[in-house]
């Protein structure tokens, strides 16, 4: 069985006045009930993401270069189950370098007396810590000395590295929650032709480039997270707001409502947890590792650490994955637009003149119609020709029946029958 739009309307107007009312039936506890369902659903898969991801963080093969012979790196490789991978480099230069560039997340440098061990925490905070306990523990059990050096610290307002994740999540959530506000202002998430859909990208920028620029200044001079402002971070926040803006209203002008909880499941549900706020989004167990790399809130949170404290390295990535959302979403928008105003303005069937004419004769006054036919019949084939192309062209044949002056109309016509039909 089919309902139709209206009919859906009508059980929706229903249920709400059986509540308003204070009694429902049970057919009326059906979309209450399916609603409420989906939302438990999101709920679970909210909770088993993070909990999946974040319960228990482990390395998965966490590559650490290695320059010399260090006992205490094998010590690690063999007994880490697989935590870390082993890259050999010919110098502790190299290494060193190796560390600075991204390639690798630590160096183990072996020494006469004892050896060295090269982090850079502002990269990511948790692996550095994992990293840190790991070996220290094994060279305690080696009795080993081992000294720790951090090639990147963070900044002692921000030890743990969290006020910029939490600055890209909340560009983040601008992103959507302003696209969705936007369609609301706008009167709908579905723009009706390219113009508007330009108009609502335009917004998106302008809102997107204003929301980097206030970003950067509060975790900046205003509350002193990060030393002094950054363009380099505004100009990572704005390409993250409207590509989180743009994704979101593209995901709406193709699916409508439904795009709204696309874009939160992607961007929230499985983008927060795999930003990299723990352990690097790369080390992460599959298939989390490859999902949040391809997701904004690790690209974010990975060129703002990179433009802050990492002097801009390993940028490239970042910046494509942003890019890519930002671009994706603009076409979205633009190309569900122009679908839209081509199906609204395709051309419809227009019906034949003729029978046009004929059927608005029949179903305007049917007996002015009958009393013209037989006014035709009586008059002969080429009187009846001749008035019935005056008929055509609204110009009556002779002068009209009641007196007045100009042509004479079809009902005219009827009445004049009517009129002689009765004196015969």
């Amino acid at each position: 069985m089919t309902v139709s739009a209206d009919e859906t309307g009508t059980v929706s107007r229903h249920e709400s006045h059986e509540y308003q009312r204070g009694r429902m039936t049970v057919r009326g506890l059906i979309r209450p009930a399916v609603v409420l369902g989906g939302v438990i659903l999101f709920q679970l898969l909210f909770v088993s993401v993070f909990a999946g991801v974040l319960h228990h963080p482990v390395l998965h093969r966490a590559p650490v270069a290695v320059a010399g012979r260090s006992p205490l790196a094998q010590v690690v490789s063999s007994h880490g189950g697989g935590t870390i991978r082993l890259v050999a480099e010919p110098t502790a230069s190299a290494a060193q370098a190796a560390v600075r560039g991204g390639q690798v997340n630590a160096a183990v440098i072996a020494g006469p007396n004892g050896e060295s061990l090269l982090i850079q925490t502002a990269a990511s905070p948790g692996t550095a810590t994992v990293l840190t306990k790991e070996f220290a523990a094994a060279a305690a059990a080696l009795k080993m000395p081992l000294q720790v050096r951090d090639l990147a610290p963070p900044p002692a307002s921000d030890p743990t590295g969290t006020s910029l994740f939490f600055l890209v999540i909340a560009w983040m959530l601008g992103g959507y929650v302003g696209a969705t506000a936007l369609a609301l202002v706008l009167g709908g998430m579905r723009s009706p032709g390219l113009r508007q859909a330009a108009i609502r990208l335009g917004l998106l920028a302008g809102y997107a480039v204003i929301s980097g620029l206030l970003g950067a200044l509060l975790i900046g001079p205003a509350m002193g997270v990060v030393s002094g402002y950054s363009l380099a971070l505004a100009g990572a926040g704005t390409l993250l707001v409207f590509a989180a803006a743009a994704a979101t209203a593209g995901l709406q002008a193709v699916l409508g409502l439904p795009g709204t909880l696309v874009a939160i499941i992607g961007m929230v549900v499985f983008g927060d947890p795999t930003a990299g706020t723990s352990i690097a989004t790369p080390l992460l167990a599959r298939p989390w590792n490859v999902i949040g790399q391809g997701l904004p809130p690790s690209a974010g949170l990975s060129a703002a650490r990179s433009v802050i404290y990492l002097g801009g390295t390993n940028l490239t990535g970042p910046l494509t994955v942003l890019a890519t959302y930002a671009a994706a979403g603009t076409l979205l928008t633009l190309a569900a637009a122009a679908w839209r105003h081509h199906r609204t303005a395709s051309p419809q069937p227009r019906p034949n003149p003729s029978q046009h004419e004929t059927h608005h004769r029949h179903r305007t006054h049917p007996a002015i119609w009958l009393a013209g036919q037989y006014e035709r019949r009586a008059e002969g084939p080429a009187v009846g020709a001749g008035r019935a192309a005056a008929d055509r062209s609204g110009i009556g044949a002779g002068p009209r029946t009641d007196g007045g002056a100009g042509p004479r109309r079809v009902g005219d016509r009827g009445a004049a029958a009517e009129g002689s039909g009765a004196a015969g």
